[in-house]
């Protein structure tokens, strides 16, 4: 036997080097599995990641969004669902802010907006929105400052409304001061205001259809908002409903009113709403002016935030309820904060800010000729032009003199050069010649967007009210009452 030599039988091999492999791998995977787990783990975020998610203790914000969680816009959104919403945030938005959203319909598709909650500061943060895809579409509404809650019966939030099937929206936002930020919800082809709750919106059946809204009884208007004879008339002893028209109160002769609940005559006064415009054509204006000459009221000029299809000159028929635009080839620049005075047939339209351009103001004096609805441009006489005040904001009425003759008195305004004018400049028809009044009496104080109103049987025109500089370089808005007698030129 030889006992210097080992011998290992063949399967004891086979055995051993398989156990010797089971135990390599064993430990491999642990390895394996400690190494990955510890790659692997990922820190969680201090805070919510409100528009993104968190990777390794970060928020990675999501397309648009930006900050520690991801809670401000900073950048560009596009939405193409059929509803939906867009906000800045759940907080304050960021100083220096510049978020767009464009809003995908298709074409000639009516979009909603309603703007919810609105609150940027005041003249420096703006939402501007347009009717389109760019920014060289037109421009429908531009919001700044506080909109307030709804109340019901009184609706402060008006929507917006593109017909493009398209809208951009685009906010941005100083580096001074920042507020609370908006939530705006929107609709393609939906019914205006949801029908205020008076009605049901009616679908057509292919995807252009418009939608309409089926009003309640005694309930009218495109957004069934308009209330129509109110506790039916009174009918029978007070009145009856009239159904085949605008849905008015016809009221018997001894009753009056809305809803023929005031007697005739009575003492009480009160509004009345015509619920007829003109198809297709943009009625929206401020800063605008209107007088009435036989049974028509002009209205003349105004601002708005889209002039390619503004129309300067509209009127109002008292009789028919009918608006009615004027077509007029050549004449003045567009323009608002101008004033307007009725002699005779002819409307006088003096000064105003001028929209094309550098926005001037202007000393500009057009007469309009309700009869033929022309323009025509006067200039003064050569050789009787005195010191004439380009302003906006101003009132006028055309008088008779002390020795009655026509002339015009221009009051206050504001001036680019000289600012708020306490001045009364006076235009005489007949020579065609401008003036400032030397006035005498109480210490005035001029501004702008006043009102005032002529009495004839006291030959005295009393101004109310307006913006006005005050002490320590502050402007604001005053009540003050003037009452200034044009034979006497006495305050």
């Amino acid at each position: 036997m030889d006992f210097g030599r080992s011998r290992i039988s063949p399967r004891c091999f086979m055995g051993c080097r398989t156990h010797n492999v089971r135990t390599y791998l064993f430990t491999f995977m642990v390895f394996y599995l400690l190494v990955c787990t510890e790659g692997s783990y990922s820190k969680t975020c201090d805070k919510n990641c409100i528009y993104g998610r968190c990777v390794n203790g970060t928020c990675v914000c999501e397309q648009g969004w930006t900050g520690d969680q991801c809670q401000h816009c900073q950048g560009r959104f596009k939405l193409t669902e059929s509803s939906g919403s867009l906000t800045d945030g759940p907080v304050n938005y960021k100083y220096k802010t510049k978020c767009t959203w464009l809003i995908e319909g298709y074409p000639n598709a009516v979009l909603r907006l309603r703007f919810n909650h609105f609150a940027t500061e005041c003249s420096w943060d703006h939402m501007y929105v347009f009717d389109g895809d760019s920014i060289y579409a037109p421009l429908v509404a531009v919001f700044s400052g506080l909109v307030v809650p709804e109340t019901k019966g009184n609706e402060t939030i008006p929507e917006v409304v593109t017909t493009s099937g398209y809208a951009l929206l685009h906010f941005f936002s100083d580096a001074a001061y920042n507020l609370t930020g908006f939530n705006i919800f929107y609709s393609i082809n939906s019914c205006p205001n949801n029908c205020s709750g008076h009605g049901r919106c009616t679908t057509g059946n292919s995807i252009s259809s418009s939608v309409y809204c089926e009003c309640e009884r005694y309930w009218k208007g495109e957004a069934c908002d308009i209330r129509y004879c109110w506790d039916d008339c009174g009918s029978p002893d007070r009145g009856y409903c009239d159904l085949t028209g605008e849905k008015l109160c016809v009221c018997n002769d001894s009753w009056q009113g809305p809803d023929c609940s005031l007697k005739v005559p009575s003492a009480e006064s009160y509004w009345f709403l015509p619920n007829v415009k003109p198809d297709g054509q943009s009625l929206g204006r401020a800063s605008h002016k209107a007088v009435v000459h036989g049974k028509l009221m002009w209205v003349i000029g105004g601002f708005t935030f889209n002039y390619s299809s503004f129309q300067m000159v509209m009127n109002y028929n008292l009789e028919s309820s009918t608006w009615d635009v004027v077509p007029i080839n050549g004449g003045p620049l567009q323009r608002y904060g101008h004033s307007l005075a009725l002699h005779k047939d002819v409307i006088y339209m003096f000064g105003g800010k001028l929209e094309a351009g550098f926005g001037n103001v202007t000393d500009e004096l057009w007469l309009f000729d309700t009869h033929s609805r022309t323009w025509s441009l006067r200039t003064p006489s050569p050789g009787l032009q005195a010191q004439q005040f380009a302003v906006e904001g101003h009132t006028a009425h055309i008088v008779d003199n002390k020795n009655g003759e026509p002339i015009m008195v221009v009051l206050f305004g504001y001036s680019p050069i000289y600012s708020y004018l306490s001045h009364v400049q006076e235009y005489k028809i007949r020579t065609n010649s401008w003036s400032v009044a030397e006035t005498n009496g109480a210490l005035v104080q001029g501004g702008y967007g006043h009102s005032s109103i002529y009495d004839s049987s006291s030959h005295s025109i009393y101004v109310h009210g307006g913006y006005k500089a005050l002490p320590a370089s502050k402007h604001g808005l005053v009540d003050h009452l003037y009452r200034y007698q044009v034979h006497t030129h006495t305050w």
